[in-house]
């Protein structure tokens, strides 16, 4: 029989590292969840992202726990079985607690998408012409027209989901999820949703930095840092997701078994990552339609004045001189604002 070492060990990091990363997102949950409840003036958004966060670990629970419990059956329970750990392994990848498991990780997936197109589309000040690709590749991933033959020898007709076949394909008695058809209808259905988390993550990283370079020139650097910083950017994009898939989906298409472990990390950053972009969202860190306002907001105050980086060109001046305290509004206007329309939708 195959040797099953580099499986055994894939899966033997995974499950340690699996056990770390969800310490990490019980924590966020539980800071999510007090951010929440101690908002002094509390929307009704707030409590949606409580009950989002809150399927987001129920479904990432589930995960651990069906990996942990074929874990315990395959090196404990059965080890003594005929066949030993290989034969478990050929036999027990379609048990029932493992299509589960992998039910929810698909689960974790779509909503992991879908909050991040809709952050795109927050970013992007609300231009659907920007989400319109990553909207197509994220139904094409949900409902794609595959024609092939079923493990149980019935040819499917219509539309049908890569994620559905995937699951019937590994869950039938004696499927694999890294070998065999599931890999087959596994592969296009990860290469797409990698491929929109890579693209989501360009669409955001890009917007974030042009707003970074604007921000900086006219507010300074301290008052920039809250939304375009480096872990703000890096938070916002869930680029630890796209970087976790990229890793996860090169050794899954070669049929390699290191994937395992890739695959268990990918895995946990589709709750991980979504769930700290919910945190600076009820923690009111995170990019919103009002942002821009509450920039200019923070222009810094010098001795009655408002300071800005301008220029002996600008034919406009953007310094105030009349006393604060006899002021009731500001006005500040910059070149950079007036010619660049783009920047009047950064709100």
């Amino acid at each position: 029989m195959e040797s099953t070492s580099v499986s055994e060990n894939s899966f033997y990091v995974a499950n340690y590292l699996s056990a770390i990363l969800y310490g990490i997102e019980l924590a966020l949950y539980f800071a999510t969840v007090h951010a929440a409840s101690s908002l002094p003036k509390r929307e009704r958004s707030d409590a949606i992202w409580v009950y989002y966060s809150t399927v987001l670990l129920v479904l990432l629970t589930i995960d651990i726990s069906t990996n942990a419990v074929w874990g315990q059956q395959m090196w404990i329970t059965f080890r003594d079985r005929p066949g030993g750990v290989p034969a478990f392994i050929a036999t027990e990848q379609s048990v029932w607690y493992e299509t589960l498991g992998t039910t929810s990780a698909i689960a974790l997936i779509c909503l992991g998408d879908a909050l991040l197109i809709y952050r795109c589309y927050i970013i992007w000040a609300s231009r659907l012409s920007i989400i319109a690709v990553p909207i197509l590749v994220y139904l094409g991933d949900l409902d794609e027209p595959v024609l092939a033959t079923m493990p149980n020898g019935c040819s499917p007709t219509g539309r049908k989901a890569l994620g559905i076949l995937v699951l019937v394909s590994s869950g039938t008695p004696g499927g694999k999820f890294f070998s065999g058809k599931a890999v087959d209808f596994g592969t296009p259905f990860y290469c797409m949703a990698i491929s929109l988390n890579i693209i989501l993550t360009m669409l955001i990283c890009g917007r974030l930095l042009y707003i970074s370079r604007w921000a900086r020139k006219t507010l300074g650097h301290d008052p920039s840092t809250l939304y375009t910083g480096l872990m703000s950017i890096m938070i916002e994009s869930a680029l630890p997701y796209s970087i976790c898939g990229i890793m996860f989906i090169i050794p899954y298409v070669r049929g390699s078994d290191t994937s395992i472990a890739f695959a268990q990390m990918w895995g946990k950053f589709t709750c991980i990552s979504p769930q700290l972009i919910v945190f600076r969202v009820v923690t009111r860190k995170a990019w919103n339609g009002d942002t821009h306002t509450q920039a200019l907001s923070a222009m810094q105050f010098n001795t009655g004045s408002i300071t800005t980086n301008h220029t002996p060109d600008d034919p406009t001046p953007l310094t105030d001189l009349t006393p604060y305290a006899d002021r009731t509004a500001v006005t500040a206007r910059s070149k950079t604002w007036k010619e660049d329309n783009s920047l009047k939708s950064i709100a």
